[in-house]
């Protein structure tokens, strides 16, 4: 396996801040903008590397404010990333692309349908969370969970405590730190991790990275993750992609279902056996699918 190249690209945005970035698989391949979870960072996207370069797709993968070596940004809310996005197409030179949302990436993706709709031809969210100030949808995710976008939700300060526990682990023992978060994933996931050895590891490294600045800027993400979205589902005219697990105790099922039923075109698939995990790997091949469709679509 080609290792790709993991050090950061940095871009000066208009307001002064430096916004980091990577490319994975085909460097001048069509567009995909991939905004990974949380916490999460650029090396996220290298996970798909080999995949996106059979595909002749370049996964542009840009770290949000505060992760990896993007400059924190106070007071920011989810919709100024569709600023950042804009500014960086202008800037790469990509007039049209995709965007693809990976578990927490998944309310950026949106931001990114509600502003930029005109420029987008493909939305995907890949186990992408839904609305955290619904209790309802919240039924089966994990406890910890429950109480970290709890707290957060209070106050960004409130969850600083458990993300600088967390970072303190995968900082000390990445893979120390990602055996004790398998305990808590549903078996999938668990298999995943232990059939995988690289994969394991490359999931320690980008969780690491995450943290490279501190948690200043994962307390704000969890904050802006468990309030409000700042747009309604039903305003996104975007044909958008779900990829659902039914296994998901991270963003359980019925966050799916319900980002179907309020987005005014979409495609669920939801895969029953799949974890958090899990499909983030196994289903990537069905986004680069879609994304190629889509492309087909608006040659049509």
């Amino acid at each position: 396996m080609t290792r790709p190249d993991a050090r950061p690209r940095r871009l000066r945005l208009p307001d002064g801040r430096i916004l980091a970035y990577q490319f994975y698989g085909a460097s001048d391949g069509r567009p995909l903008y991939y905004f990974h979870g949380f916490p999460g960072s650029r090396l996220q996207a290298a996970l798909h590397h080999e995949q996106a370069l059979a595909a002749n797709v370049c996964l542009v993968a840009a770290e949000r404010p505060g992760f990896g070596w993007s400059d924190y940004q106070p007071g920011r809310n989810i919709l100024d990333w569709a600023e950042d996005v804009a500014f960086m197409a202008d800037t790469l030179g990509h007039q049209r692309f995709g965007v693809l949302g990976v578990s927490c990436g998944g309310p950026y993706a949106l931001a990114c349908a509600h502003r930029l709709g005109e420029r987008l031809d493909y939305v995907g969210l890949l186990a992408g969370i839904g609305p955290m100030d619904i209790p309802a949808l919240r039924t089966a995710q994990l406890p910890a969970l429950k109480a970290l976008f709890g707290l957060a939700r209070l106050h960004p300060r409130l969850a600083s405590p458990l993300l600088a526990l967390d970072r303190l682990m995968f900082l000390r023992n990445p893979a120390r730190a990602l055996n004790a978060l398998a305990g808590l994933l549903a078996e999938p996931d668990r298999q995943l991790l232990a059939a995988k050895p690289q994969t394991a590891e490359d999931f320690a490294d980008f969780l690491a990275e995450a943290y490279r600045q501190g948690v200043r800027g994962a307390c704000l993400e969890a904050a802006l993750i468990a309030a409000p979205r700042p747009f309604a589902l039903e305003d996104i005219q975007s044909p958008v992609h779900l990829y659902q697990s039914g296994l998901d105790r991270h963003v359980p099922e019925a966050m799916g279902r319900h980002l179907q039923a309020h987005l005014p075109c979409a495609n669920l698939r939801l895969y029953p056996q799949e974890g958090h995990l899990s499909i983030v790997i196994n289903q990537f091949p069905q986004v680069l699918a879609d994304f190629e469709h889509s492309r087909l679509n608006e040659a049509a």
